[in-house]
């Protein structure tokens, strides 16, 4: 892993994708994929019919069918629609079963990539390593380590919560760092109806939420706040987080100085409010709508764990319900995330010399969003998951 400093003031941490694959998941040096369509979503638009030949772990040509002469294996998704592998960035392995199982599941879903924001010791990113080694299967991890919250907050799991002020937070983060996590989850506000009842309040101390951005930044580290409120939003803006982590409470001004520094938001609104139907979940609905609408990079989350590992899709119809454009789900899943995390060189689109994570779905999800939990075909680094 290669942990950089991104364009401009941003701190980012990319991933260097190499499989160090056992004999017997090892592909042919050729292998195309044919299909009569694919997703394109940097034009938003459906292409084909086409074959992309993959030759290891890159996507080396993308050749129009009529002009393909199969010289090695052909794998024929015939009216499947191809897609980029699917980006969740916002999961908890460790939660909701066996990290290496749900890791599975959400491979053999479609998504090639994942950013698991928060655990109670270093298992995930344990996990991310053998999975890197080709060990284990499962998708591409970011992890940040141990939740960063308050003492008895809103994310003390098992004695974790951080006792003590400022110095306490940054050895949390250092903490992490050491074990190797890939950037930081802090805690800010409560769940969705404190947030809601209670728009200014939030559970840390400033100096302590300062603390850990300065600490995070200084190791080169993205920085992905729970902030939902909106006074707790505000605070995430006065230190210079670089995400937020579900969908918050903003109002139009916020979104758009959100947009002016470059933060995104994980929605993970079939989570937290899928099945809110009251005052908080349409309040909530109705602020992501506004993000959107003001110019913030949406990515997508999930909050797996929470929702069920293998079920991530669901997040899309999610997304749509609350007027989000179809494209712009699927980008918030492709594009917007790859960038986000500046793997946008490797990953959320498929163009040649890309690492070869490609999925297929039965239907056409520019039309029909549930048909991207119809995953027929999953192809993650050149090796191939799942397959009809």
């Amino acid at each position: 892993m290669n942990r950089i400093l991104g364009a401009g003031a941003a701190l980012v941490t990319a991933l260097t994708v190499t499989v160090a694959a056992t004999p017997d998941l090892a592909q042919p040096p050729d292998l195309y994929l044919r299909s009569a369509r694919w997703l394109d979503p940097i034009s938003g638009e459906l292409k084909g019919p086409v074959v992309i030949q993959v030759s290891g772990d890159r996507i080396t040509k993308i050749i129009p069918t009529a002009e393909h002469k199969a010289t090695g294996r052909v794998i024929d998704l015939g009216a499947a629609a191809i897609l980029p592998g699917l980006i969740d960035a916002h999961v908890h392995l460790q939660i909701g079963g066996a990290p290496n199982e749900n890791a599975k599941a959400i491979l053999r879903a479609g998504f090639t990539t994942v950013v698991d924001l928060g655990s109670t010791s270093d298992v995930v990113l344990r996990l991310r390593d053998r999975i890197a080694r080709g060990q284990e299967e499962g998708p591409r991890i970011l992890a940040a380590g141990k939740w960063v919250g308050t003492k008895n907050g809103i994310c003390e799991f098992g004695g974790i919560g951080v006792s003590g002020g400022p110095d306490a937070f940054r050895a949390r983060v250092r903490e992490n760092v050491e074990a190797g996590a890939d950037l930081t989850k802090v805690c800010v506000s409560t769940w969705l109806a404190d947030a809601f009842s209670r728009p200014d309040a939030y559970e840390i101390q400033d100096a302590a939420l300062e603390a850990v951005v300065d600490e995070s930044h200084k190791a080169k580290r993205l920085v992905i706040a729970h902030a939902i409120s909106l006074g707790s939003v505000k605070a995430a803006l006065g230190a210079k987080v670089d995400g937020l982590a579900h969908g918050s409470l903003v109002d139009q001004p916020t979104a758009v100085e959100l947009r002016e520094r470059g933060i995104f938001m994980i929605p993970t609104l079939a989570a937290l409010a899928g099945a809110n139907t009251g005052p908080a979940g349409e309040a909530l609905r109705r602020a992501v709508k506004t993000a959107h609408d003001g110019g913030v990079r949406l990515v997508f989350g999930t909050d797996g764990g929470v929702l069920p590992h293998g079920e991530n899709a669901e997040e899309f119809a999610a997304l749509v319900d609350a007027g989000i454009p179809t494209i712009e789900a699927i980008r918030s899943a492709t594009m917007n995330a790859a960038r986000a995390f500046a793997l946008d060189k490797e990953i959320g689109a498929i163009a040649e010399g890309r690492a070869a994570d490609i999925i297929a779905v039965d239907g056409d999800p520019l039309r029909d969003v549930g048909a991207l939990s119809r995953v027929v075909f999953v192809m993650h680094n050149g090796r191939v998951v799942r397959q009809p």
